[in-house]
């Protein structure tokens, strides 16, 4: 889930989108090297091996710049996420050094900061290495997480761990109708998809995700709002509603005409709804065209895709939801073992007691962008540059 803006080339990417070549075969290395290294090279999860691959990492960055192959830019402006740019110009309030590296030119999402005299390097989020952060091998992994909130007794949708069509069927048997189908690892809702109903969507669905991906996760559909909770060490500091593009009915117009209304008269901080491949299958699975006459009244969403570049809506929540939600999420954070962790959710209503409704956790992001809770168009702002930086107060 991201609010940030791109050239759309393929519809079931959004507004990200991804050579499917590449993410497959990184995908198929990451999941191949994860073996090896569970199997054979088991002390790398030590913290000791932590601590000497962050040492290490350095050392390298350090022998690149002596060589000219990396340098470093001190422009704020030329970061390349808006969640980088809130961590650096937060750090220049605190009067922390901070560039970006360049490689033989080129600016990348990595960066340098001098804090309490020591030169750190790190992706986007500074973490300081005394806090634990063995979570971060697996958070991506959607069927872990489920696996270890479940055992928790932290509510997530049911979910089963896809690799075929057999396995595919016999799943879809067991779960609640609907269901999702999105890719194990990943982010951004890629060559996800909602609201499957019938065997034959449940076919192009996994066709779909495997694109870009050979291991996907099946899960039971949730109906609500889709939320990012962000927690840093163990607290939780934000939470974020993004609603997908919706219309409204009349009983007149068609849905082709209603979403050309709606981009007539959109906010100018949203988007146009793009019609394109994904949406025209996602109202198709809730049996309309885009000649379908809405009923009066009715509301339907769009797109599984939630946020305002999408034709969406965004809310920064943080005072509003259910006090449970801190208790719920402050131990989800104690689970997973990361100090910045981005929890998206989907709930109806998160200012009513979570105890009373359909609701869980969908997936966990490593590397979150806090940017969403600064940049929402309803709520008050919250900068959580300032609690990440907060970490590095208490050096041990």
């Amino acid at each position: 889930m991201t609010d940030t803006p791109h050239q759309i080339k393929c519809s079931a990417c959004g507004t990200s989108p991804v050579n499917h070549n590449l993410l497959l075969f990184s995908d198929i290395l990451d999941a191949t090297l994860g073996k090896i290294n569970a199997s054979v090279f088991y002390f790398t999860n030590t913290d000791k091996w932590e601590k000497f691959s962050i040492f290490l990492e350095k050392v390298l960055f350090e022998i690149f710049a002596f060589l000219k192959i990396v340098t470093f830019s001190k422009d704020v402006e030329k970061a390349l996420t808006g969640r980088s740019k809130l961590i650096w110009e937060e750090a220049n309030k605190r009067g922390i050094k901070m560039e970006q590296v360049k490689i033989f030119g080129k600016p990348v999402e990595f960066y340098r900061a001098i804090i309490n005299g020591k030169k750190r390097y790190f992706q986007s989020l500074p973490i300081p290495p005394w806090l634990q952060q063995s979570g971060y091998k697996w958070l991506d992994d959607k069927f872990k997480l489920y696996q270890v909130l479940s055992k928790n007794n932290i509510k997530v949708p049911k979910a089963y761990k896809i690799s075929n069509l057999s396995q595919a069927k016999k799943a879809f048997e067991n779960l609640s109708k609907p269901v999702i189908i999105k890719p194990q690892n990943g982010s951004r809702g890629r060559h996800t998809t909602t609201n499957i109903n019938t065997e034959e969507e449940l076919i192009n669905a996994l066709n779909l995700s495997r694109q870009i991906t050979l291991f996907t996760v099946m899960q039971e559909h949730l109906f609500g709002s889709v939320c990012r909770a962000t927690v840093i060490n163990n607290k939780l500091v934000g939470f974020f509603r993004a609603t997908p593009p919706q219309i409204i009915g009349d009983g007149i117009h068609t849905i082709q005409e209603l979403i050309d209304d709606k981009n007539k008269n959109r906010n100018k901080k949203i988007s146009d709804v793009n019609i394109n491949d994904d949406l025209i299958d996602f109202i198709k699975r809730q049996n309309y065209t885009l000649d379908s006459i809405l009923e009066k009244d009715k509301i339907i969403d769009l797109s599984a895709k939630t946020g305002r570049f999408y034709g969406g809506y965004t809310e920064e929540m943080l005072p509003k939801i259910h006090p449970k939600m801190h208790d719920i999420f402050s131990r989800a954070g104690s689970l997973i073992k990361a100090p910045i962790a981005g929890f998206d959710l989907i709930i109806k209503d998160p200012t009513k007691d979570p105890d009373t409704e359909r609701w869980g956790i969908i997936e966990c992001n490593s590397l979150p962008f806090i940017d969403l809770h600064y940049f929402a168009l309803e709520g008050n702002p919250v900068n959580l540059a300032e609690n990440i930086w907060d970490l590095w107060k208490k050096e041990n």
